[in-house]
């Protein structure tokens, strides 16, 4: 494990860890529904949050229920759909006058596959073949979003939302709930960027998983080291 020095510290402050689910707890897989955590994840949480001077949040794309069934980690809280579900307010209806007109829009190729959440929508191009994808992106670049609509970039993935949610404002709720705990974001994905930035200029830790270019101040190399990283936190100060 190469993890930074600073980063090992942190354990000695009151934390708010904040860690996205897919490419951070869990390793990426070509179907969404077989991203079970990485080995030891659930574990490390339960000790991180048992230590009783930490906070511990995930904030995810997938619904609320599915990454909690995943982690099962009861005490746990759980943002999903990029900052659109919260456990303590019910969403509004869906506007699948919208999500209809994207359909409609979306290209059909081998190894496309719709991922349906219900107030949003993924495309996944993972398993098309290597050749075929620029042409999968760029169909779906011409793909119209209704007003109020955004369209954001994953790893192989293009997900159609409302606008106004989003990692950064859902982090920011986070660190204004816990106003006496030091933010501390992780995620790999695109997704993740406006965290990083959100939380940097409010003087919170980023951390960056895996390769790639990135807003975060560190770095580690995969979800394994995200478990380590936890393990470390969970520890008593002065240990």
């Amino acid at each position: 494990m190469n993890i930074a020095d600073p980063l090992l510290n942190l354990r000695e402050r009151p934390l708010l860890v904040i860690c996205d689910y897919d490419g951070t707890l869990a390793p990426i897989v070509t179907r969404p529904e077989d991203a079970v955590p990485e080995p030891g994840a659930p574990e490390a949480l339960k000790a991180l949050l048992a230590a009783g001077h930490h906070r511990a949040a995930v904030v995810t794309g997938r619904r609320v229920a599915e990454a909690a069934a995943f982690l099962n980690v009861p005490e746990l809280m759980v943002v999903g759909l990029h900052g659109m579900e919260w456990p303590d307010q019910e969403l509004h209806p869906p506007d699948t006058a919208a999500l209809q007109i994207i359909k409609a829009a979306l290209p059909d190729a081998p190894g496309v596959r719709h991922e349906e959440k219900g107030w949003t929508l993924a495309v996944h191009y993972r398993e098309v073949p290597e050749p075929d994808q620029p042409a999968v992106e760029t169909a779906l670049s011409s793909v119209p979003v209704p007003p109020g609509w955004e369209v954001i970039a994953g790893k192989k993935v293009r997900e159609f939302r409302p606008s106004g949610h989003g990692k950064g404002r859902a982090a920011l709720r986070l660190a204004a709930q816990f106003p006496g705990h030091l933010p501390v974001f992780l995620g790999d994905d695109v997704t993740d960027e406006e965290a990083f930035a959100a939380l940097r200029e409010r003087g919170g830790v980023t951390v960056k998983v895996g390769e790639g270019q990135t807003a975060a101040e560190y770095r580690v190399a995969s979800p394994a080291e995200v478990v380590a990283l936890l393990r470390v936190w969970a520890e008593p100060p002065g240990g």
